[in-house]
C-alpha cells in the first residue's frame, strides 16, 4: 500500500532509473493517474558511471516510457567528473545532479510532486549508514515521507515486496550490477551488515530500525520547534551570542548551530562530530579562534560572538576617484558612491564634508598600510587597523571596508567613523550610498 496523504495531484514526475523500485512506482502511479486524473511523467539520470549499461539503463526507460505513454526526459551528466570538480562522493554528486534536474522539469512543467522510489530497506539502510556516521538524532529519523513538493510512496514497502509486484505482473526492469559490489558504504551495509544482523540477531531489523526512526523523528520535530525559537534569541545576522549559547541545553545549542551552517551556507549534511566541535569553539570563547566546517566554510568566535563564514576572496587595494555629481559604482563594496555639492543644513541620510581650499580629489579606498585619521568625537589621531579592532569588523571584512579621502587624507570610514577634520561648516559636499 502506498504511503498515503500525497493526493490529489495535477502532476507527478517519476524518478525512473529502469530498476525494480522506480519501474513498479511507473506502474503504479500509471494505474492511478487514469483514476485520480493526474498528469504523469518520468524523469532519467544517465550518469555515464557504467560503461555501456548505463546507455542501456536510459534505453530501457525511454522505450518503457514509449510503451505507457509516460512523456519522457533525460538528463545525461558525467557524475565522475563533477564529484571530482566539487570533492565530493560520486553518491553526493549524482544527488546533487538528480535533484537539480527534478526540480528544473518541475518549475517548467508546472509539476505538483515529484516521486522517487525510495523503500523501507532503502530507508533502514540511511539510518544505518547515518548512525555509522555519526549524524545525530536528526539522521536517525530516517528519509521523511514528504520533503516540500518530494514524495516517496513506497517508503512502507520492503524491496522484497516490490520485486514479487513485478514478478506477479511480468514486469520486466534492469539491474544496477554495481549494487551487488562491496565498495560502497551503502553496498556493504546492504549487502553485508543488515543481513549478518538478520541471520545473528534480528530478523525483523528493517521493521525494527525504520519504527524506531519514527520515534525519534517524533522528538526531533520537537526539538526542532524549541531550536527554531531558540535560534531567534539567540542568532543576529548569520552569528550567535555566545552568552545566550552556553545558557541553552546542549541539544538546543547544537540545532542552533547546524541551522546557523544551513541558513548562512546552505549546507546541512553536516556530521554531529563538526557541530560539536563548533560548539566547543563557542564554549571556549576565545576571539580569533576557528575551526572548519567544510571546503571554504569555517565558523569563528569574535568578541562574544560565534559566526559562521565563507572564505572571503582575497580583495587586493582598490581606489576610485569621483567627481562632485557623479554616481560610481564599486565593485569590490557592492554598492554605488554618489558624490554632490551641498550648501546650507545637513537634509538628509547622507554624510556631509567641508573641503579645505583648494581641494581637488575625492576618491574610494580600502584600507592602507599605516592609515591614521582623527575619529568624530575622539581627542587625538587613530590608526585604521586599531579603529577597525575597536569596532569589531571582521578581518575578512577589513579589506572590504570602503574609505573616503579626500586629497589623500582619510574622511571617512564608511558605514562607521567622520574624521572631525572635515566637519561640515554649510558648505562642501556630501557622499551618498546607493544600494
Amino acid at each position: 500500500m502506498l504511503s498515503g496523504g500525497m493526493l490529489p495531484a495535477r502532476s507527478i514526475l517519476v524518478g525512473l532509473s529502469g530498476g525494480a523500485d522506480s519501474t513498479a512506482l511507473l506502474y503504479i502511479l500509471h494505474g492511478l493517474s487514469k483514476k485520480y486524473g493526474f498528469t504523469l511523467y518520468a524523469a532519467h539520470i544517465n550518469h555515464c558511471l557504467r560503461k555501456g549499461t548505463a546507455d542501456r539503463d536510459e534505453s530501457f526507460s525511454r522505450e518503457l516510457c514509449e510503451r505507457l505513454g509516460v512523456e519522457f526526459f533525460c538528463c545525461k551528466a558525467d557524475v565522475g567528473a563533477e564529484a571530482k570538480r566539487l570533492g565530493i562522493s560520486e553518491e553526493l554528486a549524482g544527488r546533487r545532479i538528480r535533484y537539480e534536474f527534478f526540480d528544473k522539469l518541475s518549475k517548467k512543467k508546472s509539476i505538483t510532486y515529484i516521486a522517487t522510489a525510495h523503500h523501507k530497506n532503502d530507508n533502514a539502510e540511511t539510518i544505518t549508514m547515518n548512525f555509522i556516521r555519526g549524524s545525530g538524532i536528526r539522521g536517525l529519523c530516517g528519509i521523511p515521507r514528504r520533503r516540500g513538493n518530494i514524495i516517496r510512496p513506497l517508503l512502507d514497502i520492503t524491496r522484497s515486496e516490490i520485486e514479487e509486484y513485478c514478478a506477479e505482473r511480468g514486469i520486466g526492469y534492469v539491474t544496477d550490477e554495481t549494487n551487488a559490489e562491496i565498495v560502497y558504504t551503502r553496498n556493504k551495509i546492504r549487502n553485508i551488515l543488515i543481513p549478518e544482523i538478520e541471520r545473528e540477531f534480528n530478523p525483523s531489523v528493517v521493521d525494527t530500525v525504520t519504527k524506531n526512526a519514527e520515534i525519534m523523528a517524533a522528538d526531533e520535530d520537537y526539538l526542532s520547534i524549541c531550536a527554531d525559537k531558540a535560534y531567534s534569541e539567540i542568532t543576529d545576522g548569520g552569528a550567535a551570542d555566545i552568552s545566550l549559547l552556553k545558557s541553552s541545553h546542549r541539544a538546543i545549542a547544537l540545532r542552533v548551530i547546524r541551522k546557523m551552517i544551513d541558513d548562512v551556507c546552505g549546507i546541512s549534511d553536516i556530521s554531529s562530530f563538526v557541530i560539536g566541535s563548533v560548539y566547543e569553539l563557542a564554549l571556549m570563547g576565545r576571539t580569533g579562534a576557528k575551526c572548519d566546517i567544510t571546503r571554504g566554510v569555517y565558523a569563528v568566535v569574535r568578541y562574544g560572538r560565534l559566526i559562521i563564514e565563507r572564505e572571503a576572496e582575497p580583495c587586493g587595494d582598490f581606489e576610485y576617484n569621483i567627481a562632485i555629481g557623479q554616481k560610481l559604482y564599486i565593485p569590490e563594496l557592492g554598492f554605488s558612491v554618489l558624490a554632490q555639492s551641498a550648501s546650507g543644513s545637513m537634509s538628509d541620510d547622507a554624510q556631509y564634508f567641508s573641503l579645505p581650499d583648494g581641494s581637488s580629489r575625492i576618491a574610494i579606498r580600502n584600507r592602507r598600510s599605516g592609515d591614521r585619521f582623527c575619529p568624530w568625537g575622539m581627542s587625538g589621531t587613530k590608526t585604521v587597523k586599531a579603529f577597525m579592532i575597536d569596532e569589531k569588523i571582521p578581518a575578512p571584512m577589513r579589506d572590504r571596508t570602503g574609505i573616503v579621502t579626500i586629497d589623500g587624507d582619510i574622511a571617512w570610514i564608511i558605514g562607521h567613523r567622520r574624521d572631525r577634520r572635515f566637519k561640515f561648516n554649510g558648505s562642501g559636499i556630501k557622499i551618498s550610498i546607493l544600494y
